[in-house]
C-alpha cells in the first residue's frame, strides 16, 4: 500500500499477516507467477526478486506497530549476468516459490506455494489498509495458525533453514 503524502512525494507503508493454510479446502490455483528471491542484507531488509525478466529491489525496514517501510525499484530488462551477480552476492540460497493472487471480502490474498527444498510449505499473505482492519477469513486460511512473527517462516530464514530440514 503506497500513502501519498504531498506532490510527487510517496512513503509506502505495508501493513500485512501471514498464515498457513488448509491445503485441502484451497481453491483452484491457476496463473501464478514464478519468483526467485534472494537477500543482500538482513537489517535493513534488502531482498531481490526476479519476476520473468524484472528484478524488483525491495528495502523494508518493520516499524514498532508492526507496520513496514517499504521503498521498491525495478529493473524491467535483467540481463543473465547482472541475475547472477545478484545470486552470488546473496546471503543466503535464494527462494523459490509460486505466487497466486485471490480476491476475498476486497484484500487480495496472496498464496505462496514454495519449491525447491522449501517444497510442502504453502501460506498466505493478506496487506490491508489500516491496522486494526477487520479482517474475514476465507475458509482455507487457518486462522489460529497466523506467522507473521514466527522468524522460522521469514524468506530470509527460509533460505538458511529450509522447509525441508525442518
Amino acid at each position: 500500500m503506497k500513502i501519498e503524502i504531498t506532490g510527487d512525494d510517496e512513503l509506502a507503508l505495508e501493513i500485512e499477516r501471514k498464515f498457513l493454510v488448509f491445503s485441502e479446502h484451497l481453491p483452484l490455483l491457476q496463473e501464478g507467477q514464478y519468483i526467485v528471491q534472494g537477500y543482500l542484507s538482513e537489517k535493513p531488509s534488502i531482498r531481490y526478486r526476479f519476476l520473468d525478466d524484472t528484478i524488483v529491489i525491495t528495502i523494508k525496514e518493520t516499524n514498532q506497530d508492526g507496520s513496514r517501510f517499504e521503498f521498491e525499484t525495478l529493473n524491467p530488462k535483467s540481463s543473465s549476468e547482472e541475475r547472477s551477480t545478484f545470486k552470488r552476492l546473496s546471503l543466503v540460497p535464494p527462494i523459490e516459490k509460486i505466487r497466486y493472487r485471490i480476491p476475498f471480502a476486497g484484500l487480495t490474498w496472496e498464496i505462496d506455494v514454495y519449491q525447491g527444498e522449501n517444497k510442502g510449505l504453502i501460506t498466505v499473505d493478506v496487506e490491508f489498509p489500516e491496522i486494526g482492519y477487520p479482517l474475514q477469513f476465507p475458509k482455507w486460511v487457518d486462522r489460529q495458525s497466523e506467522i507473521t512473527q514466527d522468524p522460522k517462516f521469514f524468506n530470509i530464514n527460509l533460505g538458511k533453514r529450509p522447509y525441508s530440514m525442518w
